[in-house]
């Protein structure tokens, strides 16, 4: 317990302000000073009455070897992995009435806020209240939505103090960003509210609602205790996606953030409200593509259960699948068959340390691997918490979700002459699962064996070699052609085929 009026270890006190009139909010400060390079001061303006205030952050660290002991930012040491759970640190009222604290903090994205005369260190029975100069753009669509922690604050990587390399989370140039929207659609299977649900959607930076190719849409489930406005506020998934895309990492695509909540019928509830009401108010609302090759859903937590429900039983849905952070049910030989058929690919994730979740969905990725299913893994140190869904989410868009290619391969032989030599000319065709804005890139290998025979630039699609080779070389192996893929497309190949 942390007595009011008293420091907290990991936090700094603030002066007291010189300048009456200096702005609330967050301010993040370059000191290339250890431990992490840069630090955050927390300008706050408590109602009256209010004796104390604490800030209340996901910013405590533990070693990945012994998660149980966390320690506060200003201990911080390289390595660490975020920990749980959050603690608060008190603030110290200046000359003009403002709470202010300064916390060192790594590079990447963090939840804050603040409590009144909170005397719970975990603030547990704590009224939590979001920051009014830093208040999330989307709030709760509804009332008695869940969710409380609703201001974040970004903070670069320090070069002369290396920390996290969480880039990929930074909010982009105003005139480089897309448009995010609260949406509301009918829906008759909403109990909360009656008659109408809420989704988020965002557009990326460039969208054309007239694009001759429609967009492809990634549907995206938060977890319990928060709804549709998550994945974007505390998960910052458009700025995730928006540094992808711009890296040429990912498609330009359109994202759907849902909430599961007030919807009955459990898990099976949640994919019919997809089915039936979300994707069709979406498609019909936004220039997306209405083929499942060319939808993605992932979840996490309590969206990751509804996320296998979707996978095994309404396969046909989406295109490509995720889930992390969840203890993954054994499946049954239909739904594995089922899962078999899902064109772009399926990928299981977790933090390393988030105990017998890690466990059970690392077991269940390596039986359905065993089965017959084509399946990624993704694993980072990390517990239950928002620092490991963010490195999750970054994944999946830039290794998996519409980069799925397919190859298959033409050829013909020819003798030459009397001799043992043949003239091979073969033909390898690549394709995209999802429907893109252009033909792949890159370049394809062909073999025979591990015998390289060649290698041809990708044009429209094909990519042809046509050499003479002594036929010994031809017959030491199936012929096969491997597409190397680009920066927003994944490798394939052929089926392997004999020569003769």
């Amino acid at each position: 317990m942390v007595a009011a009026g008293t420091l907290a270890a990991g936090a700094v006190a603030a002066p007291a302000a010189a300048a009456p009139l200096a702005p609330l909010g967050p301010k993040v400060i370059k000191t290339d000073a250890p431990p992490t390079g840069y630090v955050v001061t927390f300008r706050y303006q408590a109602p009256e009455g209010v004796n104390q205030v604490h800030i209340y952050g996901d910013w405590f660290f533990a070693n990945p070897s012994s998660v149980a002991d966390n320690h506060p930012p200003s201990e911080w040491q390289p390595g660490d992995t975020a920990a749980t759970p959050w603690r608060i640190m008190p603030m110290r009222r200046g000359a003009d009435g403002v709470w202010a604290v300064t916390v060192p903090l790594p590079g990447g994205t963090f939840r804050y806020a603040f409590t009144h005369d909170c005397v719970n260190v975990e603030a547990t029975g704590c009224t939590l209240h979001d920051d009014p100069a830093n208040r999330w753009q989307i709030q709760p669509q509804y009332p008695g939505a869940p969710g409380a922690v609703r201001s974040t604050i970004y903070v670069p990587g320090s070069a002369t103090f290396p920390t996290y390399d969480n880039s990929y989370q930074a909010p982009p140039k105003a005139n480089k960003a897309g448009k995010l929207e609260s949406r509301r659609y009918t829906s008759p299977l909403s109990t909360n509210p009656a008659g109408v649900h809420d989704i988020v959607v965002y557009t990326p930076w460039g969208y054309d609602p007239n694009r001759v190719t429609p967009y492809p849409t990634l549907y995206i489930s938060h977890g319990g205790g928060d709804h549709s406005t998550a994945w974007t506020m505390q998960g910052v998934a458009h700025h995730i996606l928006e540094n992808a895309i711009a890296d040429k990492a990912a498609q330009p695509m359109v994202l759907v953030s849902t909430d599961f909540n007030g919807l009955p019928g459990g898990n099976q509830g949640y994919a019919n409200e997809l089915r039936n009401n979300v994707i069709p108010f979406v498609e019909q609302n936004y220039n997306v593509s209405k083929r499942s090759q060319d939808r993605a859903f992932g979840g996490f937590s309590a969206g990751a259960s509804r996320a296998f429900t979707i996978m095994y039983d309404n396969t046909n849905l989406f295109g490509y699948h995720a889930a992390w952070s969840s203890g993954a049910p054994a499946p049954s030989q239909v739904q594995i068959d089922s899962l078999k058929t899902a064109p772009g690919g399926v990928l299981f994730g977790t933090g390393r340390q988030d105990g017998s979740t890690a466990t059970s969905m690392q077991t269940r990725a390596e039986a359905l691997r065993t089965a017959g299913v084509d399946i990624d893994e993704y694993y980072v140190d990390g517990m239950h918490t928002w620092h490991v869904w963010r490195p999750m989410l970054n994944n999946y868009v830039r290794t998996l979700a519409f980069r799925t290619t397919t190859t298959s391969l033409e050829f013909q032989t020819a003798p030459v002459g009397q001799s043992q030599n043949v003239k091979l000319t073969a033909t390898a065709r690549v394709g995209t699962v999802t429907n893109g804005t252009a033909f792949p890139s890159g370049k394809v290998e062909f073999y025979a064996g591990d015998n390289l025979l060649g290698s041809a630039k990708v044009q429209n699609g094909l990519a042809t070699i046509s050499k003479t080779f002594h036929r010994g070389l031809l017959d030491d192996g199936p012929l096969v052609a491997r597409y190397l893929g680009d920066k927003t497309l994944n490798p394939s190949a052929s089926a392997g085929s004999d020569v003769f």
